[in-house]
């Protein structure tokens, strides 16, 4: 089962400005809640394969520590849909996650930064059922990131991780190699586009997933994304997120 790796992220800024919500699904935005801010959101993933589907619905909370430091925690419930007259479907709760995002630099004006991440994922979810991974996971990079035209973003991350697994496809180390550019068209709405890759080795070759979605933001605090797009070398048909988030 594809691993829920939620991105939450961090921004330091000159002024006080209100945090908006991160619009990348890959990669880090630099973007914060403030001190004492709190940031809530909710997620619906699914990843659609031949003979089975898997979905996760996931709640996350975001909070700022410091000007430059916050932490997140995350929940998710995985759901396994078998197809075609096979058996096995199974749900229940998966690896909680908690994780923290340092702006270690910023320009003055904001851009380029550099951002890195450490999270850490518990054996909450059921191994037997393949609803967790039944060992802490590990997973920290780095992201830097850039503007250009005043409104196309461009950010790169490079994440080491040790996912705990009994999958013999997978390596428990591995490498993830994401890059995202968001264009923001006007106060409400955005573009997005996603491409990850890692260095696992299926039969047809390296996964990687190419995404793209769109944001809508009503308000200055609320957002919703809708996002979708298809992991290349594996058997998956096609993956899907829906995305809302509140800074309060």
């Amino acid at each position: 089962m594809k691993k829920l790796m939620l991105g939450v992220v961090l921004a330091a800024v000159v002024t006080t400005v209100q945090a908006e919500p991160l619009r990348t699904l890959f990669t880090k935005e630099n973007q914060l809640p403030e001190k004492g801010q709190l940031e809530l959101g909710a997620l619906v993933d699914t990843h659609q394969y031949p003979n089975q589907s898997y979905f996760t619905e996931s709640v996350y909370a975001r909070y700022g520590l410091f000007g430059n430091l916050a932490a997140y925690a995350f929940a998710p419930y995985h759901q396994l849909r078998v197809k075609n007259g096979f058996t096995g479907n199974q749900n229940g709760i998966g690896d909680c996650g908690l994780g923290f995002q340092l702006l270690a630099y910023e320009d003055i004006f904001r851009f380029p930064y550099v951002m890195p991440h450490l999270e850490l994922q518990f054996p909450t979810g059921d191994e037997k059922k393949g609803l967790g991974a039944g060992e802490v996971s590990i997973l920290g990079g780095v992201t830097i990131g850039t503007k250009t035209w005043e409104c196309v973003d461009w950010a790169l991350d490079v994440t080491g991780a040790h996912l705990s697994t009994n999958d013999p496809q997978l390596k428990s180390d591995t490498i993830i190699v994401s890059g995202s550019i968001v264009w923001t068209l006007d106060e409400y709405f955005a573009l997005v586009g996603e491409v990850s890759g890692s260095d696992q080795t299926y039969i047809a070759g390296h996964p990687i997933t190419i995404d793209g979605g769109i944001i809508f933001r009503p308000t200055e605090n609320l957002m919703f994304g809708v996002y979708g797009g298809k992991t290349q070398h594996t058997d998956e048909s096609w993956n899907g997120t829906i995305r809302m988030a509140y800074s309060f």
